[in-house]
């Protein structure tokens, strides 16, 4: 019975992830949910960091020197409405720096707002005669065009379309996120995907699916403490940019299989979490681009 749920789950979830630079760099830092979060159903307000470095390379593989570091802070919002519904909104600031031979240059501001609706098909529903329990949650999410979109960046500062705060356009898409927990021992299942519509210069981004595999493991100390260790694997795909005429874009999109993991540590109400990423293999550009090790910050308020 725990298999045959394992497997259902799985399929849902997998049904629903310049000098040279891609246009998808940057797109999946914050987009796919952070950690363990699905682990803190009751309603939290929260503040991330993290960070997505990218080297630039020429077809040979030789190294241009140049960089792209794309830093996220984002405020977070989760709340339940009514029983088995929930809603959040993240309210993202965005500050992107390329680091060239060339010269340096630094876009910032507010990003694109997210909003999300979700119901919960199963809250800790029983696994089994072995024990253990069950959540289950999915729903939609849609991104507003809050953040600046530069049509001419390419042409005005010589930067990629991914260096926008925005994808100017609105986005729209399905998430979903199961936990299966069996003692001390848990299984974190999650998957999205955004789609953009044009933007007013007739551009669009490229579709952004993610997909999440963490094993975890839950300590309590005291009344007071819990400790949550996780490993996992990230997958991260961005589609093509499209032109004016639907023509996909040169040395847009691209895809990744990372290796991740942290810890987040709860006292009482408040939680504090850290993750750490590293490809274990990455196609980006057409090869012109190479992801780093990766890193995010959160802390949470639960009530």
């Amino acid at each position: 019975m725990y298999v045959r749920k394992l497997l259902l789950a799985m399929l849902v979830l997998l049904c629903p992830v310049m000098t040279k630079a891609c246009d998808a760099c940057g797109c999946g830092i914050g987009g796919g949910g952070f950690g363990l979060l699905s682990l803190y159903r009751n309603n939290f307000v929260g503040l991330s960091y993290g960070g997505l470095p990218f080297r630039s390379k020429l077809t040979s593989g030789e190294y241009t020197g140049t960089e792209d570091v794309f830093h996220l802070l984002e405020l977070q919002l989760r709340y339940e409405i009514m029983p088995g519904w929930r809603v959040d909104a993240v309210m993202p600031y965005r500050h992107n720096v390329r680091i060239s031979p060339d010269g340096d240059d630094t876009l910032e501001g507010l990003g694109d707002l997210r909003f999300g609706v979700n119901y919960v098909l199963a809250d800790n529903r029983p696994l089994g005669q072995q024990g253990g329990s069950w959540y289950w949650e999915a729903g939609l999410v849609l991104s507003a065009p809050t953040g600046a979109y530069q049509a001419d960046l390419l042409d005005q500062r010589y930067l990629p379309d991914n260096f926008n705060l925005g994808r100017g356009a609105l986005g729209y898409g399905l998430r979903s996120a199961l936990v299966l927990n069996h003692q001390r021992v848990g299984l974190s299942l999650s998957g999205r995907h955004l789609r953009y519509a044009k933007s007013d210069a007739h551009y669009r981004f490229g579709a952004e699916t993610s997909l999440s595999a963490q094993v975890f493991s839950q300590f309590s100390y005291d009344p007071h403490w819990k400790l949550i260790p996780f490993v996992g694997l990230n997958y991260e795909r961005t589609a093509a940019n499209e032109t004016v005429d639907a023509l996909p874009v040169h040395a847009t999109g691209g895809k990744a299989l990372l290796a991740a993991a942290g810890v987040n540590v709860r006292y009482d109400d408040f939680t504090i979490g850290v993750v750490a990423s590293l490809p274990l293999a990455q196609d980006y550009a057409e090869g012109m681009t190479e992801l780093g090790f990766s890193r995010q910050i959160q802390i949470l308020y639960n009530f």
